[in-house]
C-alpha cells in the first residue's frame, strides 16, 4: 500500500448518506487522501462508508477491516482493500495498531470501546504516540469529565485533540505527524 501512511476513522455505523455525520466522516475521507493517506475503517455502513466513500471519489485508496461475527453484514462498496477478522477484538487490535493516527466521529457503545483501547494501548505502552483526533461537538466535556475523574492520564489527554471540522481534524493529524 503506498501513500503517507493509514488514518483510522473510527464512528457509528448508523448515519445514512443525507446525515451531517455522514457528511462530515466522507469530508474527512476525501481530506485524507487528498493529502495521500490511506483510509481505514471497520468497513460497513455509516461513519465508516462515508469516509470510505470520500477517500475512494478523490482518488485515494481505502481498506476495511471486517469481522466474522457480523454475518449479515457485507463490506460497503467504497472498500476497495479488506481484512478479515474473527471477531470484534482483533478487528478493533488490528484498526488501532496499523494506524499511524485515528479520527473518532460520534459513535455509541462500540466507537467509545475503540477510543478507549486506543487509550489503554498507548498507556500500556503498546503504542507510540499518535494523534487521536475528536471530531465534532460533545467531546470537550466528555474529555474534562474523564480527566476530572481521573479515568484519563495527561500522557492520553496529550496525544488527544478536539477538531470542529473534517478540515480541522487532518491538520491535526498533519501537525503531530509532521512535527
Amino acid at each position: 500500500m503506498a501513500g503517507r501512511g493509514l488514518v483510522a476513522v473510527f464512528g457509528s455505523s448508523e448515519p445514512v448518506p443525507d446525515s451531517l455525520l455522514y457528511q462530515e466522516a466522507r469530508e474527512t475521507g476525501r481530506m485524507l487522501a487528498e493529502r495521500g493517506y490511506i483510509v481505514l475503517t471497520g468497513g460497513y455502513s455509516g461513519v465508516m462508508e462515508g469516509a470510505s466513500r470520500g477517500a475512494m471519489e478523490a482518488g485515494g485508496h481505502t481498506v476495511g477491516v471486517l469481522c466474522d461475527i457480523f454475518t449479515r453484514r457485507t463490506a460497503n462498496e467504497y472498500v476497495q482493500e479488506s481484512i478479515p477478522t474473527a471477531d470484534l477484538l482483533e478487528r478493533t487490535r488490528i484498526l488501532i495498531e496499523k494506524s499511524a493516527a485515528c479520527v473518532i466521529l460520534h459513535g455509541k457503545a462500540g466507537t467509545l470501546a475503540e477510543l478507549t483501547f486506543t487509550w489503554a494501548l498507548h498507556r500500556a505502552g503498546c503504542l507510540p504516540d499518535r494523534p487521536v483526533i475528536l471530531l465534532g461537538e460533545g467531546w470537550p466535556g466528555f474529555l474534562d469529565s474523564l480527566s476530572a475523574a481521573g479515568m484519563l492520564d495527561p500522557a492520553q489527554r496529550e496525544i488527544t485533540a478536539i477538531a470542529a471540522t473534517p478540515r480541522d481534524a487532518v491538520d491535526k493529524i498533519e501537525r503531530f505527524l509532521e512535527g
